[in-house]
């Protein structure tokens, strides 16, 4: 999951985040008391700047005034059982997991509905900014060292790091770890990684059973006759490999016109639709039909042979919890 192509993202921002926020507590007032060490602490942990460059940052304690700007990141920290750290996040792209939907309804949420401003941030006074890489740029919230001159920690999520082919392994795992050893609970992440591993290896042995493998395309709706095509630059790409699919597209995403989805005849079309939702998952029957009624499109032979698995926006965007949930069902849907 990478830094989305500039019209990618305006146009996902006026698509899925609808007018939502409250007030986030008050920040801390008086002067900052004196950094104590916390049992298990100091801790170390290696991060990265926008433009991918290693960042360390040490912690003498958990950090108790967390901003997200990742939804995905909001929904691992609530696994986690760490909401109480939380100051605020973004609305989410949709329909939390139902697990954590009251966890995350709970949540206040940012005044900007994307991401905030550096002046709403700086507002709220937090100690650690959790986000996408391209929050950090100059025309976001600005470079990760302006931040730690604020005495204000940052930590990008590492699938979301330019120039690089985010896999499970290098980007899901690393990131529930350094949340664990952050947080000072790195016995329950390792946990949790341990069941995760356990899982992906079964679905990986069973993806190397099958003989011909299926070629797809990971195609995302705009309306108005533009789309995206994920590349291998995103994380849902390495989760098609892992599945045991064969994704057609390896550039990075741009967005696109029909001609150019036409060029490719795919086997299966994994498709993320419009959704207008923030509270309901589309169901998979509307999905279809969304991409079906596109008439540009409806010579494709995956279309007319309604050879179509619908995934959400949340889900293909989101480096965390739904990861091995994701890699199952399309191993399953792939190859019933």
């Amino acid at each position: 999951m990478k830094k989305p192509h500039k019209y990618l993202l305006l146009a996902t921002c006026s698509l899925l985040l609808l007018a939502a926020g409250c007030q986030v507590p008050p920040p801390a007032t008086g002067p900052a008391a004196p950094a104590q060490t916390t049992s298990g602490y100091p801790v170390t942990i290696q991060n990265y700047d926008a433009g991918g460059h290693p960042i360390s940052t040490t912690y003498t304690q958990p950090p108790s005034r967390v901003v997200v700007t990742h939804p995905g990141a909001t929904e691992l920290l609530l696994e986690l059982g760490l909401e109480n750290h939380i100051l605020a996040s973004v609305a989410p792209y949709g329909p939390p997991l139902k697990r954590l939907a009251g966890k995350y309804a709970n949540l206040p949420l940012t005044k900007a509905l994307y991401a905030p401003s550096q002046e709403e941030l700086v507002l709220m006074q937090p100690d650690l900014i959790i986000g996408w890489s391209h929050h950090f740029d100059v025309g976001g919230f600005g470079d990760v060292t302006a931040w730690k001159k604020r005495n204000v920690a940052t930590y990008i999520v590492p699938s979301t790091l330019p120039s690089a082919t985010p896999t499970v392994e290098g980007t899901v795992y690393p990131f529930i770890d350094d949340m664990g050893k952050l947080f000072g609970i790195a016995d329950q992440t390792t946990d949790y990684i341990h069941h995760l591993q356990q899982r992906m290896a079964w679905v990986k042995d069973r993806a190397a059973k099958v003989r011909q493998k299926k070629t797809v395309i990971i195609l995302q709706s705009h309306g108005n006759g533009r789309f995206t095509l994920y590349g291998n630059n995103y994380l849902i790409s390495q989760l098609v490999a892992d599945a045991g699919g064969i994704n057609l597209c390896t550039s990075s995403a741009s967005l696109v016109g029909a001609e150019t989805v036409l060029s490719y005849q795919p086997d299966i079309i994994i498709f993320i639709p419009v959704n207008l939702s923030l509270t309901e998952e589309l169901r998979d029957e509307a999905a279809i039909a969304q991409l079906t009624a596109i008439y540009e499109l409806r010579h494709m032979n995956a279309i007319e042979q309604r050879s179509i698995i619908p995934l959400s926006f949340f889900t293909v965007n989101n480096a965390g919890i739904r990861t091995v949930d994701t890699v199952e069902y399309l191993n399953h849907t792939l190859y019933p």
